[in-house]
């Protein structure tokens, strides 16, 4: 996989023009005109401003150019985690089974109930702010909105206490 996004970086470091800047450091740019992008390339840090290299630890296709311009192999810029040896050490132990939840030990801390959800009183109407309804004005239709009717109107629900504290 490693190798493979290499190929492709390695692709479009083609179309890209390096600047050098510094012993190690290159300013990189790919595109042209309104879509040209720079991107700012440490080969001793390992970063590039496009941030790639840090966040896959394979080297972006401006850093591919930077190495290129130095001379440098991009595959030795790789990191250690896409090596065989890695891969390796990683899946060399056996994984033991679990037993299953039928043979897990029955806990004897109590059961945890979930915390009592309350729900939050809603903000004012935003259509009858300070300013008014201009369709309204004049009209009767304010009264026979829905929102004007009273909560146990068309609805199932028992009408809620008021705990004063509305506008």
């Amino acid at each position: 996989m490693a190798m493979k996004v290499l190929e492709e970086n390695t692709e479009r470091s083609m179309k890209c023009n390096i600047f050098w800047n510094g012993e190690f450091g290159f300013e990189v740019k790919e595109g042209s005109g309104a879509s040209e992008v720079k991107h700012l390339v440490d080969i001793n840090r390992k970063t590039c401003t496009y941030r790639a290299w840090m966040l896959k630890g394979i080297p972006c296709a401006h850093a591919v150019a930077a190495l290129h311009y130095k001379n440098l192999e991009p595959l030795n810029y790789i990191s250690h985690q896409y090596s065989n040896a890695t891969y390796m050490k990683t899946y060399s132990y056996f994984l033991q089974p679990v037993l299953g939840m039928n043979m897990w030990p029955e806990s004897q801390n109590p059961t945890l109930i979930p915390p009592h959800v309350k729900k939050m009183m809603s903000g004012p109407n935003k259509g009858h702010n300070k300013r008014g309804c201009h369709k309204a004005a004049g009209s009767n239709t304010a009264a026979t909105s829905p929102s004007s009717l009273p909560a146990s109107v068309g609805s199932s629900k028992p009408p809620t206490q008021s705990t004063g504290r509305g506008r």
